[in-house]
């Protein structure tokens, strides 16, 4: 699983990588002597959408794994039994104690299951991870035979679930230490935790398709067969605030790239149509970064247009 998640993760950085850096944004659709369709995409908000996916898929694959019920349940029979045969033989006096580890999913049905055979005790681990100056500490409960020790869990707790381990903890040694017991059952319920997971993962998953839908996307439809030129913008991949702008060809007296310069060599621009009555047209409305061929939206329109080359950025 660790290792599909990590494939995972890696194709979603790579193809983020890839579309910010090869992807052209603008796609020339239909190109005829009668009609001209291009589109302009938001390259940088679908990249970003893209990248914030990867959260998005590691919440949830923490979700998916993530055992929310623990439960341990301990019993004593006569000490010449073995694990899987626990049938009482009459007349044993000495008892050993065995136990069942188990982790229960979402739904309760169980997971996985550890047998722990002549339980000894019970301890509380201490992890400490230094990141930096900082120190956080994670706690884990040990389950120790005359043989080995079984984890209670396969990660550590945080902090808050201290007072709750050693609970667990106390009640395990106390029934080890009590030969009148004869059974004891322990459960640890982090349903709530998950609980918590779940939304993040539904928060990551949300917020990848705003950044990726927040972009503008841009349609330019020239045709000549109707004489008209239609522009369409909207968001959220054509579903909401479409917006649309029909004109006759023979309205439009030239296009331009209105260009401003920056101090670190980058620039910004919008593409302008120019109207028959000195109107001006905006076929990209907000200053766009040079991701895009801004000069090469403009030949390709006045070619179609036929209109006449002139120096198009100021």
């Amino acid at each position: 699983m660790n290792v599909l998640l990590f494939a995972i993760l890696l194709a979603i950085n790579l193809g983020a990588g890839c579309y910010l850096t090869l992807a052209n944004p603008l796609k020339v659709s239909e190109q005829t002597s009668t009609k001209l369709i291009f589109i302009i995409r938001p390259k940088v908000f679908l990249g970003l959408g893209i990248f914030f996916s990867q959260l998005f898929v590691l919440f949830l694959f923490a979700s998916i794994v993530f055992t929310p019920i623990t439960q341990l349940v301990c019993n004593r029979y006569p000490n010449n039994i073995s694990t899987s045969n626990i049938d009482l033989s009459a007349g044993q006096n000495t008892l050993t104690v065995m136990c069942k580890l188990t982790k229960n999913n979402w739904l309760g049905r169980e997971q996985s299951q550890t047998l722990v055979s002549e339980l000894l005790e019970a301890k509380l681990e201490t992890q400490i991870d230094t990141d930096g100056q900082a120190k956080y500490y994670k706690y884990n409960i040990l389950l120790l035979n005359d043989r080995d020790s079984f984890p209670f869990s396969r990660a550590g707790y945080p902090k808050f679930n201290l007072e709750k381990l050693q609970l667990i903890v106390s009640r395990i040694n106390n029934f080890l230490k009590n030969p009148i017991e004869n059974n004891l059952a322990v459960i640890l319920d982090e349903t709530f935790t998950g609980y918590i997971s779940v939304m993040i993962t539904v928060f990551c998953g949300i917020l990848a398709l705003l950044v990726a839908s927040l972009g503008l996307f841009i349609t330019c439809n020239f045709d000549k067969e109707t004489n008209t030129v239609k522009l369409s913008r909207y968001r959220w991949f054509g579903t909401l605030g479409k917006t649309v702008f029909q004109y006759s060809l023979n309205e439009i007296t030239g296009i331009k790239l209105e260009r401003i310069d920056t101090s670190i060599g980058e620039y910004f621009f919008r593409v302008i149509l120019i109207l028959e009555l000195g109107d001006n047209l905006l076929l990209t409305p907000n200053y766009t970064s040079n991701y895009i061929n801004g000069d090469f939206i403009v030949k390709v329109t006045k070619d179609f247009l036929e209109l006449k080359h002139k120096d198009s950025a100021r």
